[in-house]
């Protein structure tokens, strides 16, 4: 980007939410970095990331070597800064979401970019309010594991209407013994059920519920097998994002081979824990990405009439 993302006053209005939702100092400052990362006041490599995954379909669009802006859709944009980032890389990008106060947040850090408040669109609709094959590529942030599967059954066939390129998923893979948006471990691996009856007697070590519109847990836990399903059901080829893109990096967030802890004795690091025998089956024909801590989907939408009628 030319210019560094501007979010003094976004920053303020953040506090401000923070403060109506009565968070904890300790929710504020895990929150608050997160979103200090997205903005680039922390540098978490979003900003390369998005430069390079944004070249890459780009380059999948076009058969030129001329990259070309694309013309995205960030579905579930939250507080908007992704969507910012995007617009200010020079690509046409819309924002949608539920939540009508991370939208106010995310109309605040448009406008402070010198953006207009109109890249952010409201919808509470079950469908997406855009005409057939009017975006090139179809983002969504770690927001497939907050759909639960009425609200999938009718997402997937949408984005499938709309994009006429490719849709891009970064998901939370729940092989992941520690859970993001709690912190607690070993809840993904959990019956739903029992998650939620566990969660209701540690509701003092986590907020995220405050932020969500039920005001209950909206978390659906979902492995790569049950990801792939869906979207193969909703006629969509289902790939991967080279290893090279993948967000977070690879080697700052190795795959999970093992579940378990380090601990010390006698002052030697001793691995306790269950190996998952992720070599043996990957060489049995599991695809490797399983053991991902993040899932970097990329899923393209069947049209074959519509991709012929393209090329005349």
């Amino acid at each position: 980007m030319k210019n560094k993302m501007k979010s003094q006053e976004f920053l303020r209005s953040l506090e401000i939410f923070y403060n109506e939702l009565n968070y904890s100092e300790d929710y504020r400052i895990m929150d608050s970095v997160g979103r200090k990362e997205k903005l680039g006041i922390i540098d978490a490599g979003y900003e390369n990331f998005f430069t390079q995954k944004l070249a890459y379909f780009s380059g999948k669009q076009n058969t030129s070597s001329n990259q070309t802006p694309l013309c995205i859709l960030d579905f579930g944009s939250g507080t908007g800064e992704f969507t910012v980032m995007m617009n200010l890389l020079g690509h046409k990008t819309i924002g949608i979401e539920l939540h009508q106060t991370h939208l106010k947040l995310a109309k605040i850090l448009a406008k402070e970019n010198g953006l207009s408040e109109d890249l952010f669109v409201f919808n509470d609709k079950k469908e997406l309010p855009f005409p057939d094959n009017y975006f090139d590529l179809v983002t969504s942030f770690s927001v497939f594991e907050h759909l639960d599967q009425e609200t999938i059954s009718w997402v997937l066939p949408e984005m499938h209407r709309v994009c006429k390129g490719h849709v891009y998923t970064l998901v939370p893979n729940p092989i992941k013994p520690i859970d993001d948006h709690s912190g607690l471990a070993f809840l993904s691996y959990m019956p739903r059920w029992f998650a939620l009856l566990y969660l209701k007697f540690v509701k003092e070590k986590y907020e995220y519920s405050k932020v969500t519109l039920s005001g209950d847990w909206d978390v659906y836990y979902r492995f790569l097998p049950k990801l792939k399903q869906l979207f193969e059901d909703a006629n969509f080829i289902f790939e991967f994002l080279p290893d090279s893109l993948h967000y977070p990096p690879l080697d700052k967030v190795p795959p999970v081979h093992w579940i378990g802890k380090s601990i010390k004795i006698f002052g030697f690091d001793l691995f306790v824990g269950i190996p998952l025998m992720a070599n043996f089956l990957i060489k049995m024909g599991r695809p490797k990405q399983y053991y991902y801590p993040y899932l970097n989907l990329v899923c393209t939408p069947k049209k074959e009439n519509f991709r012929q009628k393209a090329h005349h």
